[in-house]
């Protein structure tokens, strides 16, 4: 019965991932598609753990899975921010040359 259950976490955050995929291929704003990246990804990536820990259920896993996670939570934003302060550093740039 965990097979079944692991399975269809493992499908639905999948589909997650396609549509977040549809989402960053289809927003126009750089803004919007690092919202795509780290929101929605990481609920993607925290079902995909969470269906890993009810398969292989052990406590090196488990350890194993909240490390990868809070990484992930952690490191997501502060790379969306550095992003975003260097296209508007690269803007900045641009309109100084165009003047």
């Amino acid at each position: 019965m965990i097979e079944y259950i692991t399975g269809i976490m493992v499908l639905f955050s999948a589909l997650i991932i396609l549509i977040a995929s549809v989402g960053i291929v289809r927003f126009k704003s750089l803004y919007t598609r690092m919202h795509v990246v780290t929101k929605v990804s990481s609920f993607a990536f925290l079902l995909l753990l969470i269906a890993l820990n009810l398969l292989y259920f052990s406590w090196k896993v488990t350890i194993l899975s909240v490390l990868v996670f809070h990484i992930l939570i952690f490191l997501s934003p502060i790379s969306a921010h550095i992003v975003a302060k260097v296209s508007e550093i690269y803007k900045q740039e641009e309109n100084k040359k165009t003047e």
